[in-house]
């Protein structure tokens, strides 16, 4: 659960630093990424403003995957100790990262203990942590990306999500080093090719169980490469049974199998008729399948 900061804080992002996170989004279509915002910040009465004047790229050693990501930390410390050199008034205010290749509409659980362990580190320079997610690529391309900000206290156990009227774009210039650049992709576009369309059933699949199904989870299987959904289904019976819907990307249109834990030999029979049969979505999966389990069920106790 995320509160609003409607009157506590405003962001105002120069155009270039949000076009070049856009960029990285273009580069890596298939796995998270990210990097570091740099800035100002200044307190206006009981308002904190937030400057984003640069963003440090995720650096040469930075890991990543469909579902996690991990910065290069010490080429990242070498770019922001020489940009101060410069600008000794430049801060690390905090970090972006993209989930418009996995669907996840929102913060994990894992990125908002990372948050919370950071901003009360003794070494953390100031009391707050701002935290810029990609949440999915816009089909009509203007912005290219929509974008969620977050703001976290030092002793404060709450995150805050920073709506869309306290963000504002703004024509600065960056601030930034350009000969110590040293992306670890090709400078030329073209050479990376175009990026895949977003899939967008997975962000409709992550609202869905969200309101639906919240025993649901988004998870990457290194095994097959392929992200699936799984969690407990309820049946009309009062058991349940665990299932997994897993994307098969195919030749880039993706399609959903789905396949259930149920031991019961009735339900083994529905399962076993699903093995061969693809759905557009996770969601249209589990439906399908859940309705015809209970069927299953009925027509059992109706025997």
């Amino acid at each position: 659960m995320f509160k609003s900061t409607s009157s506590a804080v405003s962001i105002s992002i120069a155009q270039g630093a949000l076009e070049s996170i856009f960029d990285e989004c273009d580069r890596y279509h298939e796995d998270e990424t990210g990097g570091r915002l740099i800035g100002n910040h200044r307190q206006n009465e009981a308002r904190l403003e937030i400057e984003v004047l640069g963003v440090i790229p995720p650096g040469p050693n930075a890991r990543r995957s469909r579902t996690s990501f991990f910065q290069d930390g010490e080429y990242q410390e070498k770019i922001f100790r020489s940009i101060e050199q410069r600008h000794p008034n430049i801060e690390h205010l905090g970090n972006w990262h993209t989930h418009h290749v996995n669907g996840y509409s929102t913060l994990s659980e894992g990125d908002k203990t990372t948050y919370f362990k950071t901003v009360n580190h003794r070494k953390h320079s100031n009391d707050f942590f701002y935290a810029l997610l990609v949440v999915r690529r816009n089909p009509d391309g203007d912005p290219r990306y929509a974008v969620k900000h977050y703001f976290f206290r030092r002793n404060d156990d709450t995150p805050y999500e920073i709506p869309a009227s306290c963000v504002q774009l703004v024509n600065l210039p960056l601030v930034w080093r350009s000969d110590l650049e040293q992306p670890p992709f090709p400078s030329d576009r073209e050479s990376v090719g175009r990026p895949s369309p977003p899939n967008l059933e997975r962000v409709k699949d992550q609202e869905f169980f969200s309101d639906f199904y919240p025993g649901f989870k988004a998870l990457f299987s290194k095994r097959i490469g392929a992200i699936y959904w799984k969690g407990p289904l309820t049946l009309v019976d009062g058991s349940f049974t665990d299932v997994s819907a897993i994307e098969n990307l195919g030749d880039g249109i993706p399609c959903y199998s789905i396949t259930t834990a149920a031991k019961n030999s009735i339900l083994s029979e529905v399962s076993a008729s699903y093995e061969h049969r693809r759905f557009r979505s996770a969601r249209h999966a589990v439906l399908h399948l859940e309705k015809d389990l209970n069927q299953a069920i009925y027509r059992g106790k109706r025997r």
